[in-house]
């Protein structure tokens, strides 16, 4: 009987099987977090990309010039998402000060859903400051990655900002 049972603590079949049963889920969740945060950092390239080229139509008049200047904005912000971020999902800030030292963005604001309710539209004429800000509100895919990460519950605000001063480009009528 007791060679049996020293037999047996000698046996190293099946350890393999045993180690990868330990390992396995750290593994795959190292995985999940790193699929999860590079698609949000993605979507946070995005978000930057498609303020900076909206913001550039503030900086040189071009939306100031159109008949709808903040359906022209989101047209160009929109159109720059790439269909990674939804457009209905995203929200703006533009707010403008007479110079740079002036500046003193509204603080964020969220409503109960954990959503930024910001939406000032003040892109302002020739030669002030602007700051334009954009938010989204990413919510995690995978459950278990969101109670690690955020364990509040809710998304993460994505922000860009993009300040400049605009340029002197003509005022229609002046």
């Amino acid at each position: 009987m007791m060679s049996r049972i020293l037999g047996f603590l000698r046996d190293r079949r099946g350890s393999a099987a045993e180690e990868m049963a330990l390992i396995a889920p750290i593994v795959v969740l190292i995985l999940l977090l790193t699929i999860e945060l590079g698609y949000m950092l993605f979507s946070q390239a995005v978000l930057d990309g498609a303020a900076r080229t909206a913001a550039r139509m503030v900086r040189t008049g071009q939306v100031q010039a159109n008949a709808d200047p903040l359906g022209t904005f989101q047209a160009a912000l929109c159109s720059n998402l790439a269909g990674v971020i939804p457009c209905g999902s995203v929200a703006t800030d533009v707010e403008s000060f007479g110079t740079f030292s002036t500046m003193t963005p509204a603080a964020v604001t969220k409503d109960n859903n954990g959503n930024v309710t910001n939406n000032a539209w003040v892109p302002g004429g020739p030669g002030v400051a602007v700051d334009v800000r954009v938010f989204y509100t990413y919510h995690f895919f995978i459950p278990f990655v969101a109670n690690v990460l955020n364990p509040g519950g809710g998304g993460v605000v994505l922000q860009s900002t993009v300040i400049f001063k605009n340029e002197p480009y003509p005022v229609a009528g002046g």
